[in-house]
C-alpha cells in the first residue's frame, strides 16, 4: 500500500491534468508544463524503496510510462500548433488526447490499487 501523501500527490497530478484549458495552445503549454513540473519535483522523486517488491515495481512501472507520456505531452502541442492542414490538425490532437488520456488513467490505476 502507498503511503497516504504518495496517493495525494497522484490525485493532485490528475486534478491537474483533468483541468487543462482547451481553449488555446499557449495557455495549455503553459499548465501543461506546470502539471510536469509538480510531477517531476513532487512524484518522480519519491522513495519506492520502502515498499513492498511487487507494489515497488508496479510504482516504478507507472512512474516510468507517466513520465514518458509527459515529455511527449508538450511535443505533441508544438505539433498541433505547426499543423496547417485541418485533418492533420485533429490527429495530432487526437494523439495528444490519447496520451493524456492514458496518463489519467495511469493516475486513476495508482491511487486505486494502493
Amino acid at each position: 500500500m502507498l503511503p497516504t501523501e504518495q496517493i495525494l500527490m497522484w490525485q493532485q497530478l490528475f486534478s491537474l491534468l483533468s483541468n487543462l484549458p482547451a481553449d488555446s495552445i499557449p495557455d495549455l503549454k503553459t499548465s501543461l508544463s506546470q502539471a510536469v513540473e509538480f510531477f517531476e519535483h513532487e512524484i518522480l522523486n519519491q522513495d519506492l524503496d520502502r515498499l513492498p517488491d511487487p507494489i515497488a515495481g508496479k510504482m516504478r512501472s507507472y512512474l516510468t510510462e507517466s513520465h514518458r507520456l509527459l515529455r511527449l505531452l508538450p511535443i505533441d502541442l508544438m505539433f498541433i500548433a505547426a499543423a496547417r492542414n485541418p485533418t492533420t490538425s485533429h490527429q495530432r490532437r487526437q494523439a495528444y488526447q490519447d496520451k493524456l488520456t492514458l496518463l489519467l488513467q495511469y493516475c486513476q490505476a495508482v491511487t486505486s490499487n494502493s
